[in-house]
């Protein structure tokens, strides 16, 4: 092993003797240098190499790459970078291809070694490490398109650029990504070409113009779109994909138009189809400055939606068609232009019509609302919750939407516990606790007669209901009726069992809020916290034995019982945890 890591150190004492000739480092830093990659060396010479190693040995190279760099600037000095800059750099290089030998299915290593060599613009080595990375990782789509963005955008070669995309379709046939980044550079490829061309103003001759204007077209990427159809002839959602992808070129209309047709004739009766329709007709209405024409044409978006409700009533289709009528109230109009009011009447008229054939969806519903409250229709909303929890009994948020917009109404307590009733009927009871949660707040704000009442039969509820409700009984408790009845609520607790650690927690804090705290009842809530929950809580030990040492009527002697008691209690990483804190508690550092 000594023997490997003299020779290697040997090796770079020509670089080291050439920093300190040249005043770039002092002779006692080359010695710390020298003396740091000695240790690295040592490291690397093991049987067994170590990913952490490589890395910190990468790490310091690159530090001392970094730190050259900025002394070069200080002093002036450009020459030599051959000897030195270049040497650090080859054995940076050196140990990455060491790490991604060894840890060939690290992506991260990789893509870490091809950033390391774009920061010292080494092209045809970036080029290199993405073919052999390629070669281990060739089923995933992400980086065949990363080689290939960076061939395209950085190296200036389009060729490889397509080579990468072609082969990372082969390798992986199923990832219609890589078709549709295909597809994009095809045609940044021909807009590439053709500003060139107006820039040097070329004529080529008459045999070629037609090749020449059909590449600038992008007849290449048409041909890519085919191509990418006849893999996936009947995945609607992705041959309009590259609809929004056409949409960036001026000079791919022709290539639109022919998407449409295509999507038209094989895919006739989709929702989707209708709904690429319609949204083209918007997309032209936002390039139109005449509110006039612009009206005209949204209009045409909403026959497309009515032929395609009538043909197809389903619910997918509705959805759509009251997104885009969203769409159109959202859409951004010339300064000091108002929204047109027919557009609002129109998707409300879509909500009712869509209502009828129970085609609403919740988040739809609550996006119904939110228009009826920003035209000032507020009494609406309440009809419309009504329609929702009708349409989705059991969706607990649109059950408690509607108990608050009708506890807004200043109804008698009775009829809001009476509507709470009915929702809690319908929807899961392991998922009632918001309505819960609302209807208490309700009634302990208004001081109602029934808040006890729904107070006991919250606790006899579902577990996921009752501990909550639990720890709210507490304190509604304590702040209305005072420390004596909350002891014999949370005694009343503990004998039935299943609390949650929130409520011991609390009752501690209102224990330790009296003006003197008994300590018998404090010991005797910790204890309680420390059976049910000290196999997986560390603070309740440390919290336990602060209160042994710190209270007046403590027994400071207990600490070392109970942290016996933790120790046994506790297991694995937690019991490390447990003795840091008391070691930093003992110590007078837990809290720094």
């Amino acid at each position: 092993m000594a023997e490997f890591v003299q020779h290697n150190i040997e090796g770079m004492i020509p670089e080291l003797e050439q920093m300190e000739r040249v005043g770039l480092f002092t002779g006692p830093e080359t010695r710390q240098i020298l003396k740091k990659r000695k240790g690295f060396e040592y490291k690397l010479q093991r049987k067994t190499k170590k990913k952490d190693d490589i890395l910190q040995y990468i790490q310091y190279e690159t530090n001392v790459l970094a730190l050259l760099k900025k002394r070069r600037q200080n002093i002036g000095y450009t020459f030599k970078k051959l000897e030195i800059d270049n040497a650090i750099s080859q054995r940076i290089h050196k140990l990455f291809r060491l790490a991604t030998y060894r840890f060939q299915d690290d992506v991260k290593l990789w893509l870490s070694h091809v950033q390391f060599s774009k920061t010292r613009k080494e092209k045809t080595t970036i080029s290199k490490l993405f073919t052999q990375m390629l070669q281990v990782h060739n089923r995933k789509p992400d980086l065949w398109i990363g080689a290939a963005k960076w061939e395209f955008e950085e190296n200036m070669n389009h060729e490889n650029a397509r080579h990468m995309l072609q082969k990372g379709i082969r390798f992986n046939p199923s990832s219609k990504q890589l078709w549709l980044e295909y597809y994009r550079m095809e045609l940044l490829f021909a807009e590439k070409l053709r500003k060139r061309k107006q820039i040097v103003e070329s004529e080529l001759p008459d045999e070629e113009d037609v090749d020449q204007d059909a590449v600038l077209a992008g007849s290449v990427a048409a041909v890519v779109y085919k191509q990418a159809m006849q893999e996936f002839p009947d995945d609607v959602i992705f041959a309009l994909s590259f609809l929004p992808i056409c949409q960036l070129f001026d000079f791919a209309k022709n290539q639109e138009k022919d998407i449409f047709s295509d999507i038209q004739k094989c895919f006739p009766d989709r929702p989707e189809t209708f709904d690429a329709i319609a949204r083209q007709h918007i997309h032209t209405a936002s390039t139109i400055d005449n509110m006039e024409l612009k009206e005209k044409e949204i209009q045409k978006c909403y026959d497309v939606y009515q032929e395609a409700v009538t043909k197809m009533p389903g619910g997918e289709i509705w959805d759509l068609y009251m997104k885009a009528c969203l769409d159109l109230i959202e859409m951004k109009l010339p300064k000091k232009t108002p929204l047109p009011e027919r557009r609002i009447h129109k998707l409300l008229a879509v909500f009712e019509e869509a209502v009828g054939n129970k085609a609403v969806t919740p988040d739809m519903f609550e996006k119904w609302v939110d228009v009826l409250a920003n035209v000032g229709l507020v009494k609406e909303q309440a009809r419309v919750y009504e329609l929702a929890t009708t349409h989705h009994p059991k969706i607990v948020s649109l059950w408690k939407q509607r108990l608050q917009v009708f506890i807004r109404t200043a109804p008698t307590h009775s009829q809001v516990v009476e509507m709470f009733h009915t929702a809690c009927n319908q929807v899961p009871k392991k998922k009632s606790l918001p309505l819960w949660q609302l209807v208490l707040d309700y009634c302990i704000a208004n001081k109602s007669d029934l808040t006890n009442t729904l107070f006991e039969k919250g606790v006899n509820s579902h577990r996921t209901v009752s501990g909550p409700v639990k720890v709210l009984y507490l304190q509604w408790t304590y702040m209305s009726a005072g420390i004596s009845q909350t002891r014999d609520l949370y005694k009343r607790f503990m004998q039935a069992g299943l609390v949650p650690l929130q409520l011991i927690q609390e009752y501690i804090k209102m224990e330790m809020s009296q003006a003197k705290p008994k300590m018998k009842l404090l010991r005797q809530a910790y204890e309680d916290a420390v059976t049910e929950f000290g196999s997986t809580d560390t603070d309740l030990w440390i919290n336990y034995i602060q209160l042994e040492q710190t209270h007046p009527q403590g027994k400071p002697e207990e600490a070392g019982t109970i942290h016996f008691r933790a120790v046994k209690c506790l297991e694995g990483d937690l019991n490390q945890q447990f003795i840091t804190k008391y070691t930093l508690l003992q110590t007078g550092h837990l809290d720094a």
